[in-house]
């Protein structure tokens, strides 16, 4: 009885450590898949443009989007950080941003150009981030349990899940964020499931499943199939001392009998670590104990019956029954024996006693394991077939750089017996390793590397190959070679020189613009000052003829005087405006700190009077403690031709409002409101551009150069903010205004 039961023992543990590697490679192609999900989403037009284009809101409203469409009950954290590491949108909790998440070891890796996965441990503080529910599903309050190592604390609020960080870049291929996305492990039965109806699918005795899996967090179950008395998941359960001090403290495999929850279990277990090695969890696998035992005691019933029967008939009637005993129990033991060496023979005893059960038994457990092998090799084809039918030239080499594995690509390029050769051999025509191998940089590193090589053909032609070197790792997690794919990118690297030569010619273009507008200012600068020295001369003659000095003047004579004076006024202001739109880009401009309240109130008192004497209420509602940075006289001007205008083109008894308020964190939205004649649909754009009025009607009525707001949207523009106009005809008009708290380069006063 002990020898069968050392052997039965031994031949189920090698069994359950097999099924424990089994476990691994579906948790691990599970972080696979969630990967791919997350890197494939950073690629989304729909996230990148509103992230390049710094629209938040519009990427806050297209996150939870997508979350919805493709990613509800697949992943449970779906965030957008900018290329700083500061969270700009969240998919489970749309009003939570403006933190930082640089310190986050996976997001650092994704910042520097890399898409990772891992295990981590997130703290309640982050999970409250993210969602409430995911708090609430991450609390554990622990479930007193038989032979665990005491710990001080009796719950856990943070919770383990698998996480993935991709960078995300522009159409230019520049670096603007990182997308990461998590599936939390906690209470979240998808894996182990799937690990117990991988291996042990059906298997029932007793009313409880033969086999099961569970994820440890720390020293306690978040997520098993392993029942309690009352048949339910033993979530907050714990492991025993033995195994929590051999997984968690030393980081060794553990495999034994062992007291799981309520029940004796044939188990091995294995730690989970982070991206920085540290071990953060377990991965456990057990087969129920007690049928083995209970057919264990059969047998030896069986055999005992059968010994004392052949005491009692004779010598030889004992040798020929323990003969009939002993040979099924030595087919039982050779078809185990088979059976870990990968043979799933039929085992046969010949008997139709209990030992003919055990036998049925064992040949429908080893149909069972061939099953669930045969399911493992098509995944594995699967992955053969996935990996020749890639479209560029990939292949996969042991760690002295030797391809032991090459898809059709390679093969129809290089030929069919690069096996065995060197890489650099094969593909650089190189009698030593290349200096910048990607392939020997993921050996050294265990991570993704990319690298650009270029090659020159017979002819003298240049090609540019992009080459990716991928780590290959064992179940231990250790590099055993490397996957290289390369991409010929020839095309693309000749189109980024046509762009470079492009944009140089731009340049230079630009450069000889800026010249000419240099020489255009100075000319508008020295005509406007030839103008207005005779334009003084002039005023100053209308205004003597105008108050007599130089004699008395008919009626008409002081009517067309006026016209004339109001005419030089015109003229006047015509070239003060011009000449500033022609020098704005040359003066200096000094950027302070600025009050808005304050500033705003300043030109609403200038016009109290002129609003007064039409019967006209100004109306101010600022938000307090609104601060930005900027040129003050610039930004009066633009309050004050704004104001100027609400005045001019609002009938009497007519009402103007300015109102400010914060847009987000970084903007402040100005809107100056007027019940005026209003503005055509058509004519919305137009206002903005250097002397265009509305009409001819309204120039005759209400005057002006039409340089007014072209010299507005000249100042605001260049304080990198943004001004439009909303209007109804005959209702009034809106012109908003969009400008940054912050200016580029703010630690300098002056700007040029």
């Amino acid at each position: 009885m002990y020898l069968f039961n050392n052997v039965f023992q031994t031949n189920i543990q090698d069994a359950v450590v097999h099924d424990l590697d089994v476990a691994n490679v579906i948790y691990v192609d599970h972080m696979k898949h969630t990967e791919d999900m997350v890197s494939y989403t950073a690629g989304f037009s729909r996230i990148i443009y509103p992230l390049a284009n710094r629209h938040h809101g519009v990427l806050r409203q297209n996150l939870v989007n997508i979350y919805d469409e493709k990613f509800y009950g697949e992943l449970d954290i779906l965030t957008v950080v900018d290329k700083n590491g500061i969270v700009v949108a969240r998919a489970r909790n749309s009003s939570s941003y403006g933190d930082s998440q640089a310190d986050n070891d996976l997001i650092r890796h994704a910042m520097n150009g890399t898409t990772i996965s891992s295990t981590v441990i997130i703290t309640h503080e982050e999970l409250l981030k993210e969602n409430r529910s995911l708090a609430d599903q991450a609390y554990m309050e622990f479930t007193p349990t038989p032979k665990a190592k005491p710990r001080p604390e009796n719950h856990s609020t943070s919770g383990m899940a698998i996480l993935v960080a991709s960078p995300i870049y522009d159409m230019n291929g520049r670096f603007i964020g990182v997308l990461y996305g998590a599936d939390l492990i906690n209470r979240d039965y998808y894996i182990v499931d799937e690990i117990k109806n991988a291996l042990y699918k059906d298997e029932i005795y007793g009313g409880r499943d033969v086999g099961t899996a569970t994820i440890f967090q720390e020293d306690f179950r978040i997520s098993t199939n392993v029942p309690t008395d009352t048949g339910e998941r033993a979530i907050t359960t714990r492991v025993s001392r033995e195994v929590s001090e051999a997984v968690l403290e030393k980081g060794e495999y553990w495999k034994d009998r062992a007291f799981v929850v309520n029940s004796w279990y044939v188990t091995a277990y294995k730690p989970i670590k982070n991206i920085n090695g540290d071990i953060i969890g377990i991965l456990y696998v057990g087969i129920l104990e007690q049928p083995y035992i209970d057919a264990g005691y059969r047998i030896l019933i069986i055999y005992i019956l059968f010994l004392f029967t052949g005491f009692v008939l004779s010598i030889f009637v004992s040798q020929y029954y323990a003969g009939t005993i002993t040979s099924p129990i030595n087919k039982l033991i050779k078809g185990t024996e088979s059976i870990t060496m990968g043979q799933f023979e039929k085992i046969e005893v010949g008997t139709n006693d209990e030992t003919a059960k055990l036998a049925n038994a064992f040949n429908e457990m080893a149909i069972d394991l061939q099953k669930t092998m045969g399911e493992l090799v098509l995944k594995r084809n699967e992955i053969e077939t996935i990996f020749k039918s890639i479209s560029d030239v990939a292949s996969a080499m042991d760690k002295d750089n030797r391809i032991i594995f090459a898809n059709s690509l390679a093969n129809k390029i290089f030929g069919d017996d690069i096996n065995g050769k060197f890489c650099y051999q094969v593909f650089e025509g190189k009698d030593k390793r290349c200096e910048d191998c990607p392939g020997i940089e993921s050996l050294k590193s265990g991570e993704v590397v990319r690298v650009i090589h270029s090659r020159m053909d017979n002819n003298g032609k240049e090609y540019f190959f992009e080459i990716t070197g991928s780590p290959l790792k064992d179940e231990n997690d250790n590099v055993t070679g490397t996957l290289e794919i390369r991409r010929d990118v020839t095309e693309q690297k000749t189109l980024e020189n046509q762009l470079r030569e492009s944009y140089e010619n731009l340049e230079n273009a630009y450069k000889e613009l800026q010249q000419m507008d240099k020489i255009k200012s100075e000319l508008v600068a020295n005509i406007s000052h030839e103008l207005r020295t005779p334009l003084t001369s002039v005023r100053g003659y209308t205004e003597l003829m105008l108050d007599g000095t130089l004699g008395d003047i008919t009626d008409m004579q002081e009517k067309s005087l006026i016209v004339v004076l109001r005419n030089i006024d015109r003229l006047t202001r015509l070239i003060t405006n011009v000449l500033d739109l022609s020098k704005f880009e040359s003066i200096e401009h000094e950027i302070s700190s600025l009050q808005l309240d304050s500033l705003i109130d300043d030109v609403i008192t200038d016009f109290e009077k002129t609003a007064k004497d039409k019967n006209i209420t100004i109306a101010k509602d600022v938000e307090a403690n609104l601060t930005l940075e900027g040129d003050e006289d610039r930004l009066v001007q633009v309050f004050y031709n704004l104001l100027e205008n609400a005045v001019k083109f609002t009938d009497e008894g007519g009402k103007i409002s300015v109102k400010a308020y914060r847009e987000d964190a970084y903007h402040l939205h100005i809107e100056v409101c007027d019940t005026g004649i209003g503005i055509a649909e058509d004519e919305l754009d137009m206002v903005f551009k250097r002397f265009y009025q509305i009409d001819s009607s309204s120039t005759r009525k209400f005057g002006g150069t039409g340089l007014g707001l072209a010299i507005c949207k000249k100042i605001i523009e260049w304080h990198n903010g943004t001004i439009w106009a909303r209007s109804i005809q005959g209702k009034g008009s809106v012109f908003h205004i969009l400008l940054p708290v912050k200016q580029p380069d703010s630690s300098s006063q002056i700007y040029k």
